[in-house]
């Protein structure tokens, strides 16, 4: 079998995530497939491979997200309406793979990030010393939504609200938990940001 790292299999698995529509088993596939590859390389069974995918489909499938239009029997979704949805509970695997480390060219370049949290999480790093004691920076980011900064809603018992980049009013907020905190300070250390 193909190894899990080749570059083919993870361009493959990258481009069903970034299409319009896919179906539910090829995401739960490609998002499998690519956070497996960053973990140690120990070999997992096919069956709790398979196993793993026939849950994040099936958690997929519980969402109901609506079908393509142009397609509605198919049977696709939106890999991007599943992220969202997976942002709070998932790790979103190829974002980090395939993304270039954001590199200021000039000193004085603005760097963009591909997330509106990611500026106010590496500030807070910096605000910290460089520490990433998970409560610390919970504290600062909970400081930066009750200042009113952007792009934080409130902070409640579960966690702190912030909107992406897409967020218009009525939306959902999306939920910082030290949990979710966690996996974005693995993946801005994997992009050497911090």
């Amino acid at each position: 079998m193909t190894k899990l790292t080749s570059k083919p299999i993870l361009k493959k698995a990258s481009g069903i995530l970034a299409q319009e529509f896919a179906t539910p088993k090829d995401i739960a596939w490609a998002w499998v497939t690519l956070l497996l590859s960053q973990e140690e390389q120990k070999r997992d069974s096919e069956e709790k491979r398979y196993s793993r995918i026939a849950e994040f489909e099936a958690w997929i499938l519980e969402l109901s997200l609506t079908a393509d239009p142009k397609n509605p029997e198919s049977g696709t979704v939106s890999p991007d309406a599943v992220k969202n949805s997976a942002r709070n509970v998932f790790e979103w695997p190829h974002e980090y793979i395939f993304e270039a480390p954001a590199s200021p060219k000039h000193p004085d370049s603005k760097v963009t990030y591909s997330d509106t949290i990611t500026k106010p999480i590496l500030d807070a790093v910096k605000e910290a010393g460089g520490s990433d004691d998970r409560a610390a920076l919970m504290a600062i980011l909970e400081g930066y939504a009750n200042e009113g900064n952007e792009p934080f809603g409130n902070v409640t018992p579960e966690g702190i609200e912030w909107k992406g980049s897409a967020w218009s009013e009525g939306d959902k907020y999306n939920l910082l938990t030290i949990k979710t905190l966690n996996n974005r300070l693995a993946n801005l250390r994997k992009k050497g940001l911090i």
